[in-house]
């Protein structure tokens, strides 16, 4: 029995290797997804949608193929490993206000990051 990597992928991946599949349907500019949060830094961002929850999932999925995902509290707290060290965390709530779902982006330990930086993406309820 191998070992199973995330989306059912043949081999680990590097977060380098998934930015194309996720800056083709996700606003990315300069390593960064979606815009500045209006509350903080250039570190957390803002990704607005219609459903949050399912493009958090979906963001998710593909910045994290080919991870080894570790799976908490029923589902609410994801953590994915990369082969080139990066870590993808998604939690479902976040701790802010809106309790808006989040994606994590931790690269401090990428030897392959594909230009991607740093950063902390919650995904708001779009207010058209």
């Amino acid at each position: 029995m191998g070992t199973s990597y995330k989306g059912n992928s043949k081999y680990y991946r590097s977060i380098g290797q998934n930015v194309l599949l996720v800056s083709s349907k996700y606003r990315y500019v300069n390593g960064r997804f979606g815009i500045n949060s209006p509350s903080s830094g250039n570190i957390t961002r803002n990704i607005a949608s219609s459903d949050p929850l399912a493009t958090a999932k979906d963001f998710y999925n593909k910045i994290a193929f080919g991870g080894k995902e570790t799976v908490y509290n029923g589902g609410k707290l994801n953590i994915t490993h990369m082969a080139d060290g990066s870590i993808v965390t998604m939690r479902t709530f976040s701790s802010s206000r809106d309790h808006s779902p989040v994606v994590e982006i931790n690269i401090s330990g990428s030897t392959h990051t594909g230009g991607l930086k740093e950063q902390k993406i919650h995904f708001v309820e779009d207010k058209k």
